[in-house]
């Protein structure tokens, strides 16, 4: 009798035990809990998406927001870029640039780089078969990877500035003074472009280039 009343009173004073065990460790988590989201709240909508590395997304995400510039962008020849590698197309430029036009270029790196988005980069092309979806200069060849700026976008929609975009989202705006076309591609590695070539930015865009007039009608500021 003697060892039973001990463990009688264990069995009656254990659940109470593990209760109070448990309400403590309710509280001290949602303690915790609290805290995280007073510090959540101080911080700004920018810090809020993290220092991750964007990464391309393709036109299909940025035609979501964005539909009339991809309808703009697709009666423009950056839609048609990838075309232009398959043999029997443009067989007379190719034969002035000393190329083969028979010849199929759809697998060059030296090509793809400028017919293609992200090349060899997070997200972007890396062949026909694999990134099908990313053939062509779309949005991001010229703007930035937008994996970060949807993010933006979703999150906060109409709380960023322009300097948001482009600090945190990695955003570019292609202009004559930062002109990314000529950087990246239409320079002397292309072998179209002959000596004494210079790209007017401009120019290019009014001749059909690239079209993008239209503004951006649910942004808070002009883009």
């Amino acid at each position: 009798m003697k060892n039973i009343i001990p463990i009688i009173c264990l069995v009656f004073s254990y659940p109470a035990a593990v209760g109070a065990t448990v309400e403590s460790g309710v509280k001290e988590h949602w303690e915790k809990m609290k805290e995280t989201q007073v510090l959540e709240a101080e911080k700004s909508p920018v810090d809020a998406i993290g220092l991750e590395e964007p990464t391309y997304i393709g036109i299909d995400n940025c035609k979501i927001c964005h539909l009339p510039h991809f309808d703009s962008w697709q009666t423009t020849r950056m839609s048609k870029a990838f075309e232009l590698l398959k043999p029997g197309v443009r067989i007379k430029a190719k034969k002035e640039a000393g190329l083969n036009p028979d010849h199929d270029y759809t697998s060059d790196p030296g090509c793809l780089e400028c017919h293609t988005t992200g090349y060899g980069k997070p997200g972007g092309f890396i062949s026909v078969e694999a990134t099908p979806r990313m053939i062509n200069i779309q949005c991001e060849a010229c703007h930035g990877p937008g994996s970060v700026y949807a993010e933006m976008m979703l999150k906060k929609r109409g709380t960023y500035t322009r300097e948001d975009f482009m600090n945190t989202g990695g955003m570019t705006m292609p202009s004559p003074d930062n002109n990314i076309c000529a950087r990246k591609c239409h320079n002397q590695k292309s072998p179209f472009i002959g000596s004494g070539f210079e790209f007017d930015f401009e120019n290019r865009k009014a001749i059909g280039t690239h079209r993008h007039d239209i503004k951006y009608i649910d942004m808070p500021f002009d883009w």
